[in-house]
Order: structure tokens, then C-alpha cells, then sequence
């Protein structure tokens, strides 16, 4: 890459963007991951005609199940899933056989941690996991986590965990669910689950987030374009549309004599 081209800073992140809010002149700025440096950086440089891209944070709502017998169809799920994280192997990244590594420090650990303790003490029940993993390693590790009676209030339904720990809501309607899954300030991903196609249609379509995934999880392609809606950033990364933040349109008329 070009030295002009590209730069990358590593530095303590306000540094970071107190630095680019002082002096320098990039065409463009891109923000990953963190929602309150990219809000304290735009709010600097709101004056400035810098462009900025960013990719923050969220959470990934998903829909399925809907049912005269709420209770069952949320057994039923909660037993497949525990079935599911059983077969996820912690451990080292380095082994080929790991599923799932450790948390980044203790203070990642603390957060997630704290969430799940946070959510039992709102009323969530933790249907399995919870805990601190591995412990003799040394490595921030815990259980796959599933918190269920989540009501949309509680602190682990609002805010992005960013651990694996999933919550569980139920719903008697589709409108219901869609007004829960929509109620929040993020808009990154979700998925629906169903085998009717215009349900599946319906709620694809009123979803508000940058990808739906129906009938299935996390897929993904460099021909398609990733991002998210509200705060969960703007600006699209993949596919050709990620080249338009990169560039601004401008428009030539030239008459010849």
C-alpha cells in the first residue's frame, strides 16, 4: 500500500481521534467498533469536511417461533440451544479443534460478567452458563451463556454485551416482536426463522437493520454490502457500494467550440 494511501494509528483511542480532529488532512475517516470515540470524534469535527465512515456497534435480533404454545416453542428452543453450546469447544485459538477463544483482558471478562449479573438481578433467568470458564488457564474464558425471561427494560436486551451470552424474549404475534426487535438504538444485523415465505417477506422488509438473515446465521459475501442503521454506524463496507464513501461524485459540462 502507498505511504499517502493508508494510514493506521496506534495509539489510546481518544489520542487517536484527538489527533485527526487537530491537523490531520485525510479525505476520509473509518471508524470501527467503539460507538463513544466515533460520537466524541464526529462531535469535534462537525465543522470539518472531512467524510466519515463508521462501523459500531449492535446487537443481532432474532425472530422464530411464533405459536399458540409460547411456553413449549421456548423449551423447545432453549433445550436445542444448550444442545447446540455444548458442542462448542473452548480453548486456545491456536488449536484447529476451538470453537470459542477468551475474552481480550479481565476488564473485557468484568463486562460481560457484570451484564449477566445485571440481568438476574432485573428478573432473566440463566437457563444455562453464566460463569467464568477454564480459570486454571489463566485465559478470560466463559460459558456460552443464555439468560431467558429477558424483557426489552432489562440492560442485556438494550445494550451490546459483546460476550456470548444470548437473551430470550418471548412473543405471541409478529407485531410484537417486530416492535421489540425494532425498539433499539442499534441496527446492525437480524434474522427470522419461519416457513412461511410472506412472513418471512413481511418482517425482512420492516426489520430496520443493514442485514437480514432468514432461515439462517452470519452469512456473508464480498459482493454484498455490510452495515448497519442508527447507531449502529453508516458508510457500507464489501461489495462495490463501500467504494462510495472513498469518493465524491462531480459532474463535468464541456462545450466545445
Amino acid at each position: 500500500v502507498a505511504s499517502d494511501l493508508c494510514d493506521v494509528i496506534t495509539v489510546p483511542p481518544h489520542g487517536a481521534a484527538l489527533a485527526i480532529a487537530n491537523g490531520l488532512k485525510e479525505h476520509i475517516i473509518g471508524f470501527t467498533g467503539d460507538l463513544e470515540l466515533a460520537g466524541w470524534y464526529i462531535t469535534v469535527r462537525q465543522d470539518s469536511p472531512v467524510k466519515t465512515a463508521a462501523d459500531l456497534a449492535g446487537k443481532t435480533i432474532g425472530i422464530g417461533g411464533k405459536g399458540s404454545s409460547t411456553d413449549f416453542l421456548t423449551l423447545l428452543m432453549l433445550t436445542r440451544t444448550h444442545i447446540s453450546a455444548q458442542t462448542i469447544p473452548l480453548g486456545n485459538p491456536f488449536e484447529p479443534a476451538t470453537q470459542m477463544g477468551a475474552l481480550i483482558d479481565s476488564g473485557h471478562l468484568k463486562r460481560v460478567l457484570g451484564y449477566i449479573d445485571s440481568g438476574i438481578a432485573e428478573g432473566a433467568r440463566v437457563a444455562f452458563g453464566g460463569r467464568q470458564a477454564m480459570q486454571d488457564t489463566g485465559g478470560y474464558y466463559v460459558e456460552a451463556t443464555v439468560l431467558d425471561a429477558v424483557t426489552p427494560q432489562m440492560r442485556v436486551s438494550r445494550e451490546e454485551i459483546f460476550g456470548p451470552v444470548l437473551t430470550v424474549s418471548s412473543f405471541r404475534e409478529h407485531a410484537d416482536a417486530l416492535r421489540v426487535a425494532n425498539d433499539t438504538v442499534y441496527g446492525l444485523a437480524a434474522a427470522v426463522w419461519t416457513r412461511d415465505m410472506n412472513v418471512a417477506h413481511h418482517l425482512s422488509s420492516a426489520l430496520r437493520a443493514g442485514t437480514v438473515w432468514v432461515n439462517s446465521f452470519d452469512r456473508s459475501s464480498l459482493a454484498t454490502p455490510f452495515g448497519g442503521f442508527k447507531q449502529s454506524g453508516f458508510g457500507r463496507d464489501r461489495s462495490p457500494h463501500a467504494i462510495d464513501k472513498y469518493v465524491d461524485l462531480k459532474t463535468i459540462w464541456t462545450a466545445f467550440q
